[in-house]
C-alpha cells in the first residue's frame, strides 16, 4: 500500500478531522479536542492552507495530518513571526513507519519556501528531538503555558539566522 502527501482539499476536510480524533483517542496526555482546534485554526485569519498537509492511502482515506499556524514571539524591542506545529496525527495502524517524519519534513519544506525561519512545538521531546527540535528555553523563548520546559521546543529552519527570535510566544486566539 502506498501513502502520499498532499495539501488539504475540501474533500479531505471532514476526513482529516475524523483521522485527528481517532489518532488522539487513546493518547492519555491529550485533552481530546485536537480536531476542534484544527477547525478553529482553519477559520483564523492566520490560516495558510499550504501549511496543512494530509497523508492518504490508496483508497483516499486520510491516515495522517499536520498543520503549521502563524504565531508571534515578542520581547521588549522586537516582534517575530514564527509557526506553531499543532497538531501532528497519524492513525494507529500507520505509526512507526516514518509517516510522522514525512509529514514534519513536508511542512518544514513548505515553511522554508515561504521564508519562515522558526517552528515551535509543544510535544514529546523524545519524538520531536529526533527531528532537530530543542528546548525553547535554551534560546530564551518563553512558553505561555504552565508546562515543563522540556516539552516546549523550537527548531530554526535556517542554519545561518542573523538574529534568532527570542521572547514570549503569543499564540493566535484560535488556540484559546
Amino acid at each position: 500500500m502506498q501513502i502520499y502527501l498532499s495539501t488539504l482539499t475540501e474533500n479531505d476536510y471532514d476526513k482529516s478531522l475524523e483521522a485527528i480524533e481517532t489518532a488522539f483517542a487513546e493518547v492519555k496526555e491529550s485533552n481530546h479536542d485536537e480536531q476542534e482546534l484544527v477547525v478553529k485554526l482553519r477559520k483564523a485569519p492566520e490560516y495558510n492552507y499550504e501549511l496543512e498537509v494530509v497523508a492518504k492511502n490508496d483508497d483516499g482515506d486520510v491516515v495522517g495530518h499536520i498543520m503549521l499556524t502563524e504565531i508571534k514571539i515578542v520581547n521588549d524591542t522586537d516582534e517575530y513571526t514564527a509557526l506553531a506545529l499543532a497538531p501532528l496525527s497519524v492513525l494507529p495502524n500507520y505509526r512507526n513507519k516514518g509517516l510522522g517524519k514525512a509529514l514534519i519534513q513536508a511542512v518544514e519544506e513548505r515553511a522554508k519556501a515561504q521564508d519562515y525561519t522558526t517552528i515551535i512545538v509543544l510535544g514529546d521531546p523524545k519524538y520531536y528531538g529526533k527531528f532537530g527540535y530543542e528546548e525553547a528555553e535554551d534560546y530564551n523563548i518563553d512558553c505561555p503555558f504552565d508546562v515543563p520546559s522540556k516539552y516546549f521546543m523550537v527548531k530554526f529552519l535556517w542554519d545561518q539566522l542573523l538574529e534568532q527570535p527570542h521572547g514570549k510566544v503569543i499564540y493566535s486566539d484560535a488556540f484559546n
